[in-house]
């Protein structure tokens, strides 16, 4: 290994360990979310009761079975739950080498920075969740993909291919069973292919190559019957614990496309058509700029970007007079698509065109990919009414990879006596270092702070951890984890399911109006009931009282976007509160 090399490579081992370190520190610091405690819990039913059974509203099997083999090494804890989002998290910035070849020493030094300091990677390495894990097989599928192409143009065949293809379909079953939009992972492949096959004319004299059996051909359909045969097996294998379980496999498929379907029917939790742009303009501003300016130059419509700006520009005009038409006159509507199309589709669809047109005329088919990626990503998201925080990781990762490798090709070439040049430095190393606040502020100081967007509502304040403590300390006070706890709101047993779970004495859903006389009583606080109040005046004196809140949210609007805001996510106004009450009776 030559000086260059080796100084490249210390860098990147550099850049790792810090990532590491980043997502250990104060890994159980922050108490857990709502959807961590809840898979917390299954999984901690699954360690000690050897109890699973699939719901989609928790997802798949992967995580729970991963992370029971933790416990029984570390015991069941916040820190052992979120240990391998954190191995994961970090592994990720590994598979970045086998890269290389394709984006450049800078592009993967840079991307290696990009992922181990991002806010929302960050974020969700940190958080026991399964979208870390699909980030991490997402790419190990691109990997895959990358090296077998590599491998295909050879004239001899190497049985490499077989290799890449075994990994990226077990890569493939593990993403099915971690969450079920995996399934839109594997549509948006699926098309992809496709539209590489049109790309290639892959259609020209392909009957008469199928009629002589053509060597070649014949290769390719046997590897992807492999590929096939592989990823049902392991699938079959993740949830039903059988080899081809045929009715197993489908019945786990039926109900999570079911039960999703509806959620995004009923818009369970809808949002609007831009709900992931502030959030990655807000903490990954660089790579969204960078991975923009990316895509357009590696488009490979060099002498037509002009032309496609304006049409694309012309469009929005054309559709912003329609929305307006249709709320001045809504009996337009009937006449006009913004009326009866989602908002997504209607605003959004030249960004999928302009993805798809990239795969059929680009030169780089790797960089047409991602960019394809990105924006296939970003519309199906934008289009689909369940809008969470943590999907913007499935735009975000091949927009990462395009910023990348777009400033390793331009910086070299920067002229800084320029303007343009001197312009570019000083956005980039603003950007980057807004980007690093961001992601120090949100990680260590800010994480329970509702304010920051990444920190969905169903995030406990960090008081709420005293409120444990207070729980822990009393019940040492009489028969310890025997202590008798009464609970009366059923809103608040998803949440204590995981902090009560040693707790062997409790009474769930407990009717203010019964005799509530444990040394522990959890009763929530809402301002129209007052069932606190009806309690206390019915409990004997001796008792204590603690206030604090099981989540937090707030509402935004356009005038919270200040300078308090962007550099402290302060907020004119305390934020809405799920709030709980514990009554407490001391014994000393």
């Amino acid at each position: 290994m030559n000086k260059k090399n080796f100084a490249l490579y210390l860098g990147f081992i550099l850049i790792v360990i810090i990532a590491l370190i980043l997502r250990l520190y104060h890994l159980d610091e922050r108490v857990f979310h709502h959807d961590e405690a809840a898979v917390g819990y299954f999984t901690y039913k699954l360690f000690n009761d050897g109890i699973y059974s699939y719901d989609p509203s928790f997802h798949g099997p992967f995580m729970y079975y991963a992370t029971t083999e933790v416990f029984r090494r570390m015991g069941d804890s916040i820190y052992s739950s979120r240990l391998l989002p954190v191995l994961f998290g970090t592994a990720m910035i590994f598979l970045l080498i086998p890269l290389r070849k394709h984006l450049g020493n800078a592009g993967m030094v840079i991307s290696a920075f990009f992922l181990a300091l991002s806010p929302s990677f960050l974020y969700y390495s940190r958080f026991y969740r399964e979208d870390i894990f699909l980030a991490f097989f997402s790419l190990l599928i691109l990997v895959c993909a990358v090296k077998y192409a590599e491998k295909y143009v050879e004239e001899k065949y190497s049985v490499l291919r077989i290799f890449y293809l075994f990994v990226a379909a077990i890569s493939l079953a593990s993403m099915a069973a971690l969450k079920e939009n995996a399934y839109i992972a594997m549509a948006l492949i699926v098309f992809f292919l496709f539209l590489l096959f049109m790309r290639e004319k892959g259609y020209r004299g392909l009957i008469a190559k199928m009629k002589m059996f053509d060597k070649k051909l014949l290769t390719i359909v046997l590897e992807s019957i492999f590929f096939i045969f592989v990823f049902l097996i392991a699938f079959s294998l993740y949830y039903t614990g059988k080899p081809l379980e045929l009715h197993g496999m489908y019945a786990a498929f039926e109900r999570a496309v079911t039960h999703w379907y509806e959620m995004h029917r009923i818009e369970r939790i809808g949002g609007p058509y831009f709900f992931y742009l502030p959030i990655i303009a807000l903490y990954e501003l660089p790579i969204l700029v960078f991975g923009i300016l990316g895509m357009v130059h590696y488009s490979g419509f060099d002498k037509k970007k002009e032309k496609m700006l304006t049409v694309f520009l012309a469009y929005w005009v054309l559709v912003d007079i329609m929305y307006y038409i249709s709320g001045v006159y809504p009996q337009s509507g009937r006449f006009l698509p913004t009326a009866y199309l989602p908002s997504s589709i209607v605003i959004l669809s030249p960004l999928l065109i302009y993805g798809i047109a990239g795969v059929l005329k680009s030169g780089n088919i790797f960089l047409a990919f991602l960019t394809y990626w990105a924006l296939a990503n970003l519309f199906v998201y934008s289009y689909i009414q369940e809008k969470v925080p943590w999907l913007v990781l499935n735009p975000l990762l091949p927009l990462v990879i395009i910023a990348a490798y777009y400033l390793g090709e331009l910086l070299p070439r920067l002229n800084l006596k320029s303007i343009a040049g001197a312009a570019t430095i000083i956005f980039l190393v603003l950007s980057s270092s807004y980007f690093a606040y961001s992601s120090i502020f949100l990680n260590y100081y800010d994480y329970t702070n509702p304010a920051e967007p990444l920190i969905q509502a169903a995030q406990p304040p960090q008081k709420f951890s005293l409120f444990l403590d207070k729980i822990s300390e009393i019940s040492g006070q009489y028969q310890n984890q025997s202590t008798e706890i009464q609970v009366t709101d059923n809103e608040m047993e998803t949440q204590f399911l995981w902090y009560l779970r040693h707790y062997g004495n409790v009474r769930w859903r407990a009717s203010i109006d019964s005799e509530l006389t444990a040394p522990l009583i959890v009763v929530h606080d809402s301002d129209d009931k007052h069932e606190p109040d009806i309690v206390k005046s019915r409990m004997r004196s001796d008792y204590e009282r603690l206030d604090s809140a099981k989540m937090s949210w707030y509402w935004f609007a356009p005038s919270d976007i200040t300078l308090d805001y962007l550099l402290y996510r302060k907020m004119d106004r305390p934020p809405g509160e799920y709030r709980v009450v514990l009554f407490y009776q001391p014994r000393y």
